[in-house]
Protein backbone atom coordinates (compact mmCIF):
# COMPACT_ATOMS: atom_id res chain seq x y z
CA UNK A 1 0.00 0.00 0.00
CA UNK A 2 1.30 3.30 -0.96
CA UNK A 3 0.40 6.53 0.61
CA UNK A 4 -0.56 9.21 -1.69
CA UNK A 5 -0.09 12.80 -0.64
CA UNK A 6 -2.43 15.28 -2.08
CA UNK A 7 -0.89 17.57 -4.53
CA UNK A 8 -0.45 21.08 -3.20
CA UNK A 9 -0.72 23.58 -5.85
CA UNK A 10 1.71 26.36 -6.32
CA UNK A 11 -1.03 28.94 -5.94
CA UNK A 12 -2.02 27.54 -2.58
CA UNK A 13 1.59 27.66 -1.33
CA UNK A 14 1.84 31.25 -2.51
CA UNK A 15 -1.36 32.15 -0.66
CA UNK A 16 -0.04 30.57 2.54
CA UNK A 17 3.30 32.34 2.15
CA UNK A 18 1.54 35.62 1.48
CA UNK A 19 -0.74 35.08 4.52
CA UNK A 20 2.24 34.33 6.79
CA UNK A 21 4.23 37.28 5.36
CA UNK A 22 1.36 39.71 5.83
CA UNK A 23 0.76 38.51 9.41
CA UNK A 24 4.47 38.83 10.28
CA UNK A 25 4.48 42.30 8.73
CA UNK A 26 1.39 43.31 10.72
CA UNK A 27 2.92 41.96 13.94
CA UNK A 28 6.15 43.85 13.25
CA UNK A 29 4.18 47.02 12.51
CA UNK A 30 2.13 46.52 15.69
CA UNK A 31 5.37 46.10 17.67
CA UNK A 32 6.95 49.23 16.18
CA UNK A 33 3.85 51.39 16.55
CA UNK A 34 2.50 50.23 19.91
CA UNK A 35 4.78 47.94 21.92
CA UNK A 36 8.18 49.65 21.39
CA UNK A 37 6.93 53.16 22.32
CA UNK A 38 5.09 51.70 25.30
CA UNK A 39 8.27 49.95 26.51
CA UNK A 40 10.27 53.18 26.04
CA UNK A 41 7.65 55.17 27.97
CA UNK A 42 7.72 52.67 30.86
CA UNK A 43 11.54 52.74 30.90
CA UNK A 44 11.59 56.55 30.95
CA UNK A 45 9.06 56.63 33.78
CA UNK A 46 11.15 54.14 35.77
CA UNK A 47 14.26 56.34 35.32
CA UNK A 48 12.26 59.41 36.33
CA UNK A 49 10.98 57.59 39.39
CA UNK A 50 14.53 56.61 40.38
CA UNK A 51 15.68 60.22 40.06
CA UNK A 52 12.76 61.44 42.13
CA UNK A 53 13.50 58.88 44.82
CA UNK A 54 17.10 60.13 44.95
CA UNK A 55 15.93 63.73 45.30
CA UNK A 56 13.41 62.69 47.96
CA UNK A 57 16.14 60.95 49.97
CA UNK A 58 18.23 64.14 49.83
CA UNK A 59 15.29 66.21 51.05
CA UNK A 60 14.64 63.72 53.83
CA UNK A 61 18.30 64.00 54.88
CA UNK A 62 17.97 67.79 55.02
CA UNK A 63 14.71 67.54 56.93
CA UNK A 64 16.38 65.21 59.43
CA UNK A 65 18.89 67.98 60.12
CA UNK A 66 16.26 70.63 60.67
CA UNK A 67 17.20 71.11 64.31
CA UNK A 68 20.86 71.64 63.38
CA UNK A 69 19.89 74.21 60.76
CA UNK A 70 17.65 76.01 63.24
CA UNK A 71 20.43 76.01 65.86
CA UNK A 72 22.87 77.44 63.32
CA UNK A 73 20.37 80.12 62.26
CA UNK A 74 19.80 80.99 65.93
CA UNK A 75 23.57 81.32 66.56
CA UNK A 76 23.95 83.54 63.48
CA UNK A 77 21.09 85.73 64.71
CA UNK A 78 22.69 85.98 68.18
CA UNK A 79 26.05 86.82 66.62
CA UNK A 80 24.43 89.54 64.53
CA UNK A 81 22.69 90.88 67.62
CA UNK A 82 26.02 91.06 69.47
CA UNK A 83 27.56 92.85 66.50
CA UNK A 84 30.59 91.98 64.42
CA UNK A 85 31.72 95.60 64.19
CA UNK A 86 33.14 97.93 66.80
CA UNK A 87 30.63 100.70 67.45
CA UNK A 88 31.17 104.31 68.38
CA UNK A 89 29.83 107.82 67.80
CA UNK A 90 33.06 108.92 66.09
CA UNK A 91 36.27 107.37 64.78
CA UNK A 92 38.10 108.27 68.00
CA UNK A 93 35.47 106.50 70.10
CA UNK A 94 35.69 103.42 67.85
CA UNK A 95 39.48 103.36 68.37
CA UNK A 96 39.02 103.78 72.14
CA UNK A 97 36.48 100.92 72.17
CA UNK A 98 38.98 98.72 70.32
CA UNK A 99 41.69 99.54 72.88
CA UNK A 100 39.30 98.80 75.75
CA UNK A 101 38.42 95.44 74.16
CA UNK A 102 42.12 94.59 73.78
CA UNK A 103 42.85 95.50 77.39
CA UNK A 104 39.92 93.35 78.59
CA UNK A 105 41.13 90.37 76.54
CA UNK A 106 44.71 90.83 77.80
CA UNK A 107 43.55 90.96 81.43
CA UNK A 108 41.43 87.84 80.88
CA UNK A 109 44.43 86.00 79.40
CA UNK A 110 46.67 86.96 82.32
CA UNK A 111 49.29 88.94 80.38
CA UNK A 112 50.83 92.30 81.25
CA UNK A 113 50.10 95.12 78.79
CA UNK A 114 53.28 97.12 78.21
CA UNK A 115 51.98 99.42 75.49
CA UNK A 116 48.77 100.06 73.61
CA UNK A 117 48.73 102.48 70.68
CA UNK A 118 46.46 103.41 67.79
CA UNK A 119 47.44 102.35 64.26
CA UNK A 120 46.35 104.16 61.09
CA UNK A 121 42.98 103.04 59.77
CA UNK A 122 42.87 100.73 56.72
CA UNK A 123 40.27 100.02 54.08
CA UNK A 124 39.73 96.38 53.15
CA UNK A 125 37.26 95.70 50.31
CA UNK A 126 35.40 98.89 51.07
CA UNK A 127 35.18 98.30 54.84
CA UNK A 128 36.93 100.62 57.30
CA UNK A 129 39.23 98.87 59.76
CA UNK A 130 40.56 100.61 62.87
CA UNK A 131 43.74 99.27 64.37
CA UNK A 132 45.79 99.12 67.53
CA UNK A 133 49.18 97.69 68.45
CA UNK A 134 49.34 95.93 71.78
CA UNK A 135 52.69 94.97 73.33
CA UNK A 136 52.45 92.40 76.10
CA UNK A 137 54.55 90.17 78.32
CA UNK A 138 53.59 86.89 79.92
CA UNK A 139 54.03 83.15 79.88
CA UNK A 140 53.81 81.21 76.64
CA UNK A 141 50.44 79.78 77.68
CA UNK A 142 48.96 83.18 78.55
CA UNK A 143 50.18 84.72 75.27
CA UNK A 144 48.68 81.75 73.42
CA UNK A 145 45.38 82.27 75.27
CA UNK A 146 45.35 85.94 74.23
CA UNK A 147 46.13 85.07 70.60
CA UNK A 148 43.17 82.67 70.49
CA UNK A 149 40.87 85.19 72.20
CA UNK A 150 41.75 87.97 69.75
CA UNK A 151 40.17 86.23 66.79
CA UNK A 152 37.55 84.31 68.77
CA UNK A 153 34.49 86.26 69.91
CA UNK A 154 32.52 89.19 68.52
CA UNK A 155 33.31 91.86 67.58
CA UNK A 156 35.44 90.39 64.82
CA UNK A 157 39.13 91.23 65.30
CA UNK A 158 41.89 90.42 62.81
CA UNK A 159 45.54 89.97 63.79
CA UNK A 160 47.44 91.46 60.82
CA UNK A 161 50.93 91.07 62.30
CA UNK A 162 52.41 89.32 65.33
CA UNK A 163 55.90 89.00 66.75
CA UNK A 164 57.12 87.09 69.78
CA UNK A 165 60.52 86.85 71.47
CA UNK A 166 61.91 85.44 74.68
CA UNK A 167 62.25 87.88 77.55
CA UNK A 168 65.68 88.40 79.09
CA UNK A 169 65.83 87.39 82.74
CA UNK A 170 66.46 90.32 85.08
CA UNK A 171 68.34 90.47 88.39
CA UNK A 172 65.29 89.94 90.49
CA UNK A 173 63.64 87.29 88.27
CA UNK A 174 62.76 84.00 89.95
CA UNK A 175 64.98 81.09 88.98
CA UNK A 176 63.42 77.94 87.52
CA UNK A 177 60.10 79.68 86.80
CA UNK A 178 58.16 79.59 83.57
CA UNK A 179 59.71 81.10 80.45
CA UNK A 180 58.40 84.62 79.90
CA UNK A 181 57.93 86.03 76.41
CA UNK A 182 57.23 89.43 74.93
CA UNK A 183 54.74 89.69 72.08
CA UNK A 184 53.34 92.38 69.84
CA UNK A 185 50.06 92.14 67.95
CA UNK A 186 48.74 94.52 65.30
CA UNK A 187 44.98 94.08 65.63
CA UNK A 188 42.28 95.52 63.38
CA UNK A 189 38.54 95.51 63.74
CA UNK A 190 35.67 96.61 61.52
CA UNK A 191 34.39 100.05 62.43
CA UNK A 192 30.80 101.16 62.67
CA UNK A 193 31.11 104.87 63.30
CA UNK A 194 27.91 106.92 63.59
CA UNK A 195 29.58 109.86 61.83
CA UNK A 196 30.26 107.68 58.74
CA UNK A 197 26.74 106.24 58.50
Amino acid sequence: MTLAFPQISKARVMRHALFVGVNIGLLLLLYLVVVAPLRQYISDRADSLTQRRTILSRYEAVAARESLVQDYARSVAESNARGELIEGGADGIVAANLQARLRTLADGAGVTVRSLQVLPAKTLRGALLVGARVEIAGTIESVHTLARALEGDAPLLLVMAATMRGQAMGWGAPQGGEQLVEAQFDVYGGALSKERT
